[in-house]
């Protein structure tokens, strides 16, 4: 056999991100392995008629190695763009989460603020009353009625956080209210044992706040008064 057709093998050592391109280079030129994806990839460098000395044969290596190289550094940048993209949207996001939280504090802050006189000055206290919170203020208040909040108060955000933080959220056709967790229970069962209509009758049991609930739900169909049963009863689906 010639020295020319005699076979011979080829090692070359690479570390393992470029063999992972290369395995991914092979796949998309339509061979089966690495190892046939580089001899063809020599031969293609080589002139059928050429001989290849050691000196070539070198150049020839560090030439491929380079452009090994530069395949996979195309792709790995690609790659690099997309997480630097993706780090700055994690950022951006928790910017974004971090502008809400506040903006949610304010609305609280505002909702909690008692309205004083104009021309009221404010004397200097000695002690600094707790701050309280929504709920906090809804669990004193027991019902809050979005007609009456302050026009100043974005009213989705703070019936947002009211479900959020486990309060009776009412979404009656004229307006949302928000009760307190235990009234709400104590309201209901005041009513269910009820068997009058008479205005006067329900306000003596349910007494003004609970009254005024009631009124908001009468006025809405939420509830109706079994005239035979003398009971009231909550309209399905309509009310928790």
């Amino acid at each position: 056999m010639s020295e020319e057709k005699r076979v011979r093998e080829v090692k070359l050592e690479i570390p393992g991100d470029l063999y992972i391109g290369l395995e991914r280079l092979a796949r998309e030129e339509g061979y089966s392995s690495v190892t046939e994806y580089l001899l063809s990839v020599i031969k293609s460098l080589i002139t059928p008629s050429g001989r290849v000395s050691l000196e070539d044969f070198s150049r020839l290596k560090v030439r491929f190695e380079r452009y090994i190289q530069d395949e996979i550094n195309k792709r790995f940048s690609v790659i690099d763009t997309m997480r630097s993209q993706i780090a700055e949207l994690y950022e951006r996001l928790d910017l974004i989460q971090q502008k809400l939280s506040e903006l949610e504090s304010l609305i609280q802050s505002v909702y909690t603020q008692k309205a004083k006189p104009p021309g009221e000055v404010q004397e200097p206290t000695r002690a600094k009353k707790p701050y309280k919170t929504g709920i906090e203020r809804l669990k004193e208040e027991k019902v809050v009625f979005e007609s009456k909040l302050p026009s100043r108060v974005q009213r989705d955000r703070l019936f947002a956080y009211f479900e959020r933080e486990g309060a009776v959220v009412l979404k009656l056709t004229r307006e949302r209210i928000a009760v307190d967790p235990e009234y709400w229970r104590e309201f209901k069962q005041k009513l269910l044992s009820l068997s009058t209509n008479v205005e006067d009758e329900v306000r003596n049991a349910l007494g003004d706040k609970g009254f005024e609930l009631w009124k908001a739900l009468y006025s809405d169909n939420a509830i109706i008064f079994d005239s035979r049963a003398r009971k009231w009863k909550f309209v399905l689906n309509t009310v928790p």
